[in-house]
C-alpha cells in the first residue's frame, strides 16, 4: 500500500466511476483498475462493487477512505510545515458560529499570548460541515454541539457545558402586552437556521417551543446562518427569536431585552469533537486545556 494507491481509491470513491476517476487523475482506466486490485489483494477484501451505473464502495472501503484521508491530510501538513519559512506549528480548529462570543475571543487571545508562536486557524461551520471536515482530516478538532441522540463510532465527544435558550425580544415588543390583542402570527421572527440535517438547534423541541408562542410556518421570518446577525435582528431589528441567553446576558440584565415567559429550553451539550484515535499534538492539547478552563470558570 502506498499514498498513490490511496489517492486513486479516494478519486474513485468521490467520483463514483472508474472512467471519471481516471480522467480526473490523468491515468488510464486499466492502470487505475490495477491499483485497486492490488489494494484489494493486500487487504484481502473487496473495495468497490461494480454495477451498471458505476461503482459503489463497500463497508471496508468506507473505513479505509476515512483513514486514507487522514494520512493524506497529514502528508499535506508535513509538506506545508517543511516548506514554510517560519515553520510555526499549525492548529486547525472548527467552531460552531453560535459559540462566537466575547469570552471565546478572550480565551483564544490568552492562548496565543501564553504559547509559543503558533498558526491558529479557526474555521466556522455548522455541525454537519465540521464533522465532514474532521473526517477529511482538515481539522484537529471541532468545538460545537451534538444532538443528544447522536451516535457515530468514528467520533469522540467531550461535553463541556450546556446553555439555556429562550424566546427573547425587546422590552417594548407587543408580545409582552397581553392586553394589546395583537395576533401572535403577525409577529416577525428571526430564526437561526443551519441548513443541514445534523444541527442541535433545529430540533422538534425548539420548533414546539416557538409554536407555543405564535410561531407558524406562515409567519414572516428571516432565516439566517449567522449567529451575530440573528442576535442583531432581535436586538436592533425588534424581532422575536430563540437565542442562547448568555449571548444577550448584558441586555437581559439591563432590561433592554426580555425573555418570553415559559419559553426556556435546554440546549444539547457543547464540547470537543475529534476523530477517534487521531493523534493530538502538544499545542492542540494546550489549546483544549485553555478552552476547558475557560468553560469551567
Amino acid at each position: 500500500m502506498n499514498l498513490i494507491q490511496l489517492k486513486r481509491m479516494i478519486a474513485i470513491y468521490e467520483s463514483g466511476s472508474l472512467r471519471k476517476a481516471s480522467k480526473e487523475i490523468g491515468i488510464t482506466q486499466p492502470a487505475l483498475t490495477l491499483s485497486i486490485k492490488q489494494l484489494e489483494e493486500e487487504f484481502n477484501t473487496t473495495l468497490f462493487e461494480r454495477g451498471p451505473s458505476g461503482v459503489r464502495p463497500t463497508e471496508m472501503c468506507e473505513k479505509l477512505v476515512r483513514r486514507a484521508r487522514l494520512m493524506l491530510a497529514e502528508e499535506r501538513r508535513i509538506v506545508a510545515e517543511l516548506t514554510e519559512a517560519d515553520r510555526h506549528p499549525r492548529i486547525a480548529m472548527g467552531l460552531h458560529p453560535i459559540l462566537v462570543s466575547e469570552w471565546l475571543t478572550q480565551t483564544l487571545r490568552a492562548f496565543i499570548e501564553q504559547s509559543l508562536p503558533v498558526d491558529l486557524r479557526v474555521r466556522d461551520g455548522y455541525t454537519t460541515q465540521l464533522l465532514e471536515r474532521l473526517s477529511a482530516g482538515d481539522l484537529d478538532f471541532a468545538f460545537c454541539g451534538l444532538p443528544p441522540d447522536f451516535e457515530d463510532k468514528a467520533f469522540d465527544f467531550e461535553p463541556l457545558f450546556r446553555r439555556d435558550y429562550a424566546i427573547v425580544a425587546r422590552a417594548d415588543h407587543p408580545v409582552f402586552d397581553e392586553a394589546s390583542g395583537v395576533d401572535p402570527r403577525s409577529f416577525v421572527w428571526s430564526q437561526l437556521s443551519a441548513y443541514d440535517t445534523l444541527d442541535p438547534f433545529e430540533t422538534s423541541e425548539f420548533a414546539e417551543a416557538m409554536a407555543r408562542f405564535g410561531y407558524h410556518p406562515d409567519c414572516r421570518t428571516v432565516r439566517v446562518s449567522s449567529a451575530a446577525l440573528h442576535r442583531s435582528l432581535i436586538l436592533d431589528g425588534g424581532m422575536l427569536g430563540m437565542i442562547g441567553c448568555d449571548a444577550v446576558d448584558g441586555e437581559l440584565e439591563d432590561g433592554t431585552l426580555r425573555r418570553v415567559g415559559g419559553s426556556a429550553i435546554p440546549a444539547p451539550a457543547f464540547g470537543f469533537v475529534t476523530l477517534k484515535d487521531r493523534y493530538e499534538t502538544r499545542m492542540v492539547r494546550q489549546l483544549k486545556a485553555v478552552i476547558r478552563r475557560s468553560c469551567e470558570g
